[in-house]
């Protein structure tokens, strides 16, 4: 009797992991729409130039902090960018909840700006079925 017992908890809890195994989202879920934040926000770049290095996540429909690659439209040569693991320290709440982070992240610099106008230059981000989405950094002008 308890050799049944065994056999059929391992099964049903065979069933529960296999269940609980399989990702799955409400039907009409978007499952495309690309969405991405930068911590902490650059803000506006002055026209001296400067640079700036952020956390990066993206998400994907109900999917989040979906792998990605970078690129600048149009590699103007004013602008440099890359992909960098950022380092960030969190500070928690209660006692030895702080802990050191590292992410993905890109690092940013902008030449001086002696245009006389206010420019802007679009981060591409490009997730693994090829979409993108753009986030776009503007320099002050002189």
């Amino acid at each position: 009797m308890k050799k049944i017992f065994a056999i059929a908890f391992a099964a049903v809890l065979g069933l529960g992991v296999l269940s609980c195994s399989k990702e799955e989202f409400p039907e009409g879920t978007d499952m495309t729409s690309l969405r991405v934040a930068l911590t902490p926000e650059p803000s506006a770049i002055p026209a001296a130039g400067g640079s700036f290095e952020a956390a990066v996540v993206v998400n994907q429909g109900p999917k989040l902090d979906v792998p990605w690659e970078l690129s600048v439209d149009g590699t103007p040569g004013w602008v440099t960018a890359s992909k960098i693991r950022y380092k960030s320290h969190f500070t928690g709440t209660y006692s030895g909840d702080d802990m050191d982070v590292e992410q993905d992240g890109v690092s940013c610099t902008l030449s001086a700006n002696t245009t006389g106008k206010k420019r802007t230059v679009n981060l591409r981000f490009t997730v693994a079925d090829g979409r993108s989405i753009i986030y776009t950094v503007t320099q002050s002008a002189k």
